[in-house]
């Protein structure tokens, strides 16, 4: 695998992972259109470690209040959500592995789109009347477990999913945020833990290369701390229709493409 396109796939996964517009349906699409086949599982792995390690360093001081106090609600929320999360996967395993085709991924992608805008419209409906936002609770985190599950489906941005879940229920703007970004944390460790079981790692290590690992390594996390960021700016003004555009611009690409 070129260099170039190790470079490309690690802005794609790191960017991507964060804002609302799929990674897991870009990265399908980018290897589909690069031609990737061998290799690609260990790199999306490293790429998902990458981004993983991210968020973690971004949440830092969260985390390590969340490790000293490990009672408090919030951690027993992210316990909820992503039970709710890991069992809609296992029970739908089979139907989410056999979507992963253009047509599905086109429509996905449509999806998320209208999600975007009608989420856009709530929230700015929200704050025209002065709403009194929420913060996460039980009921939340059993919601927002569930369509962070649904986000399995290729072309769902499991970020923008839940962050737009979280704004319709009227939760405040940077708790849904922090919210959606926390849980991505165990599902991101869930999900490798899945990829890795029963894989050949003979022929999945076979065509990719310390230097690619580290590049796209290394493109990743930067990417993905840039995503984060962006988001956190972005959330701020509820600007959700330009990434609606793009999504409904790369349905139609994907259409024809995959």
């Amino acid at each position: 695998m070129d260099i170039f396109i190790v470079i490309v796939l690690g802005m794609v996964q790191g960017l991507t992972e964060f804002l609302p517009v799929s990674s897991s349906g870009h990265l399908v699409l980018f290897e589909n259109i690069f031609g990737i086949q061998q290799g690609s599982l260990f790199l999306n792995v490293v790429l998902h470690i990458a981004t993983l390690l991210a968020v973690l360093i971004y949440y830092r001081k969260q985390l390590f209040n969340m490790i000293k106090k490990p009672f408090q609600p919030l951690n027993l929320y992210l316990i909820i959500s992503t039970v709710i999360t890991c069992a809609i996967v296992l029970l739908f395993s089979d139907f989410f592995e056999s979507s992963f085709s253009g047509a599905w991924l086109a429509w996905g992608f449509l999806l998320s789109a209208i999600f975007l805008i009608v989420t856009e419209h709530i929230a700015k409906s929200y704050e025209r009347q002065n709403y009194n936002y929420i913060r996460v609770g039980a009921k939340e985190s059993v919601l927002l477990g569930l369509f962070q599950g649904l986000a399995v489906l290729p072309g769902i941005s499991r970020s923008g999913t839940t962050l737009c879940a979280g704004l319709i229920m009227g939760i405040e703007k940077k708790d849904a945020l922090d919210y959606s970004f926390l849980m991505s944390i165990p599902i991101i460790i869930a999900s490798l833990v899945y990829e890795l079981i029963g894989a050949d790692f003979n022929s999945v290590l076979a065509d990719v290369s310390v230097a690619q690992i580290l590049v796209g390594g290394v493109t990743a996390f930067i990417f993905a701390l840039l995503g984060i960021k962006l988001m956190m700016n972005i959330v701020k003004r509820v600007q959700l229709k330009w990434f609606a555009l793009y999504l409904l611009i790369l349905a139609i690409i994907t259409a024809f493409v995959i």
